[in-house]
């Protein structure tokens, strides 16, 4: 039976370029994916659940996904929304559309950060890592159209929770 260090070595091996994708996309901060990579050996290492896993690779991606949600709370910069004067000006190219992107999909990683497990795993495979429904369920080990449906109800509590969002932002009330 292989020691956990092992199974952890085979695994970034394996997949390593996966799981730094996966928390590149969810930080988006080169030197948080780093440290947070490094915790992710560390855990994976000291974790006997590595060793008991059905799918270590899964495992693996749960743990290196709730390492980026818990950082991200950790981190708690709060981003102060753009005027309507501030937008660009649609004839010259601009480095503020990109800021406006980025402050959205900021705001959409933090409303993310907020569903429960299941949905927040199923949000983040389908959508950040483009995984079809088929390889979700047979990474969760549940069936797509469960996933399906799962999914509809995580984007339809997102719309939710960047509305309540809009909505507290237009009252004047900062989140």
């Amino acid at each position: 039976m292989k020691n956990r260090q092992d199974i952890v070595l085979e695994l970034l091996d394996r997949h390593g370029k996966s799981l730094h994708r996966l928390l590149a996309r969810l930080t988006r901060c080169e030197h948080a994916t780093s440290d947070l990579m490094q915790e992710l050996f560390v855990r994976l290492s000291q974790s006997n659940g590595t060793r008991q896993a059905r799918d270590v690779y899964a495992y693996a991606w749960r743990t290196a996904m709730n390492l980026a949600f818990e950082w991200r709370r950790q981190r708690k910069i709060r981003l102060s929304p753009l005027d309507q004067t501030d937008l660009p000006d649609e004839s010259r190219p601009s480095v503020l559309r990109q800021m406006i992107r980025d402050e959205q999909i900021e705001y959409l990683l933090e409303a993310t950060s907020k569903l429960d497990e299941p949905a927040r795993s199923v949000v983040v495979m389908r959508f950040i890592e483009q995984e079809s429904y088929e390889r979700i369920a047979e990474r969760l080990g549940k069936n797509p159209a469960y996933l399906r449906s799962l999914c509809s109800k995580s984007l339809s509590r997102l719309r939710g929770l960047l509305s309540e969002r809009d909505s507290a932002r237009g009252s004047g009330v900062t989140s």
